[in-house]
């Protein structure tokens, strides 16, 4: 099956696989359910260590025929406590051309572990409202470290940032300066066209 959508759901951790179980009695084949930490922008809870909230990312492929009623069954999903309380993104899949007129993008950064924070700071000031962050590690090849042996392959971290698309690039370039990230190959960084975007949470509240 050709698929033309990707669905990113991003919700608190054990919400994903209620939302999987919804999407598939919509005609989803099924998701792949992803663990992350969001980072809430909110200077009192980053100052209380309360920032860090665990996440799940639910990715679901979907056709254009299935792609509305698979959306409306997260969107109106019982399992919210929020008014806000996460959202989904969905985006072309390859082979397709690329919607450049788009209102957000998708900013997806891979680095080497410890520098998601200071990237996120970067990103803040520049305008981003938040961001999650996904736990990787990196391929092994030939020349990776070996000890005793033993080859150790980097442990990297993903970001997801949703953006507007009129704060994207400044976004990109106060990431891009950071003096952490300037030697070559420490990580890489681009953008995805967001063809939908949908605040979700408990709409009674």
């Amino acid at each position: 099956m050709k698929y033309d959508y990707q669905i990113l759901t991003i919700v608190d951790h054990g919400v994903g696989e209620r939302l999987a179980d919804l999407t598939r009695e919509k005609g989803a084949r099924g998701g792949t359910i992803l663990v992350g930490r969001g980072e809430l922008d909110s200077r009192i809870l980053r100052a209380l260590a309360l920032a860090d909230v665990e996440k799940d990312i639910l990715l679901t492929l979907v056709t254009a025929d299935q792609l509305d009623a698979i959306l409306e069954s997260i969107q109106d999903a019982p399992v919210y406590r929020r008014r806000k309380d996460g959202m989904a993104l969905v985006v072309r899949t390859g082979g397709q051309t690329m919607n450049n007129n788009t209102e957000q993008e998708l900013i997806s950064i891979i680095v080497n572990r410890g520098y998601a924070e200071d990237i996120m700071n970067a990103a803040r000031k520049a305008g981003a409202k938040g961001g999650t962050i996904m736990n990787a590690r990196g391929t092994g090849k030939p020349d990776d470290v070996k000890f005793f042996g033993v080859t150790l392959v980097p442990e990297k971290e993903q970001l997801l940032i949703l953006a507007d698309r009129a704060d994207s690039s400044a976004i990109q370039e106060a990431i891009a300066a950071l003096p952490c990230l300037t030697t070559p190959g420490i990580g890489i960084m681009y953008t995805t066209p967001v063809e939908r975007f949908v605040q979700l949470g408990n709409k009674t509240r």
